[in-house]
C-alpha cells in the first residue's frame, strides 16, 4: 500500500493519514467517494478477511460522512489487521474529532504505539489529546519523538501559547518545509504573525492557506481582517465576499 490521503476534521484540523493505493487514492482525491466505497464493497465481498480492504472501506465511509459505519469497518479492521497501528489510529481520531471522547481517543492512540513506537500519527494526536488536558511537557515529548512535520507543528502551537513566537515560527517553517501542502501549517504561520502584531507578513500564509482548503470560511475571515489592518481595501472586499458566500453555502445545507 502506497500514498496518504489527507483529510482532517475544520477544528484544528489534524489530518487523517492512512496508507492507500493508486486507484482508490485517485478516486478519494477527486471527490469520488461513491464510487470508491463501491469499488471496495466489491473487493471485500470477494476477500471479507483482507484486513485492508476493510480499512480502506471504512476510511472511505469516514469521507462520506457514514460515521457510524465507519466505526464498525475499523473495529473489524483492527481484528483482521492486529499488528498493525493504523485501525487503532484511525478509532483514535474518530473518538477525537467525531465523539470528543479524548480518553477513548488516547487508549486507541497508545495502542497503536503499542504495535509501532514511531507511528507519528498517533504520537501527535496523543500529544494532543494531552496537550488540550493541559499537560504541555508531556505533549512536548510526544511531539519530540514524532520526528516528523506533525510534531513540529505542535511544538510550534506550544512555543506560541508559552508566549514563544519566533521558537514558534522556526518550527511551523520546519513543518512547512516537511509538508508544504498542509493548510494548518500555513494558518498557523499566519498566527504567530498575527500575535507579533505583523499582518503584512501574515497575509501570504493567509492567502496559500485558503488556497489549499477553499473551503475553510474562517481563514478568509482573518485574511480580510489582516488585509484590512494594512489598509489593502481590495483584498479585504474581495475575501470577505468569498467568506460570505462560502457561510450563505454552508447555512443552506
Amino acid at each position: 500500500m502506497v500514498g496518504f490521503i489527507i483529510a482532517g476534521p475544520r477544528a484544528n484540523a489534524q489530518p487523517l493519514e492512512l496508507p492507500t493505493p493508486a486507484p482508490i487514492r485517485d478516486l478519494l482525491r477527486k471527490g469520488d467517494t461513491f464510487a470508491a466505497i463501491r469499488e471496495l464493497r466489491l473487493a471485500e465481498a470477494a476477500n471479507p478477511k483482507n484486513g485492508e480492504t476493510v480499512l480502506l472501506l471504512a476510511y472511505a465511509y469516514y469521507l462520506a460522512g457514514q460515521k457510524k459505519l465507519f466505526s464498525q469497518k475499523a473495529t473489524a479492521a483492527a481484528a483482521l489487521l492486529p499488528q498493525s497501528p493504523d485501525p487503532r489510529y484511525a478509532l483514535g481520531r474518530y473518538y477525537l474529532d467525531d465523539v470528543q471522547r479524548r480518553d477513548l481517543a488516547a487508549t486507541e492512540f497508545r495502542a497503536a504505539l503499542a504495535l509501532d513506537p514511531r507511528h507519528a500519527p498517533s504520537l501527535y494526536h496523543l500529544g494532543w489529546c494531552l496537550e488540550l488536558d493541559k499537560q504541555p511537557a508531556e505533549a512536548a515529548r510526544l511531539y519530540t519523538q514524532a520526528n516528523s512535520w506533525l510534531g513540529h507543528l505542535g511544538l510550534a502551537r506550544l512555543a506560541l501559547d508559552a508566549g514563544e513566537p519566533r521558537e514558534a515560527l522556526q518550527h511551523a517553517q520546519i513543518a512547512a518545509r516537511l509538508q508544504p501542502n498542509a493548510p494548518l501549517v500555513h494558518a498557523l504561520i499566519a498566527k504567530i504573525h498575527q500575535r507579533q502584531g505583523d499582518c503584512k507578513q501574515a497575509i501570504p500564509s493567509l492567502q496559500r492557506a485558503a488556497a489549499l482548503d477553499p473551503s475553510d470560511a474562517a481563514l478568509l475571515y482573518q485574511l480580510s481582517r489582516c488585509a484590512a489592518a494594512t489598509g489593502n481595501t481590495a483584498l479585504q472586499r474581495e475575501s470577505l465576499k468569498q467568506y460570505e458566500q462560502l457561510r450563505a453555502v454552508y447555512s443552506s445545507q
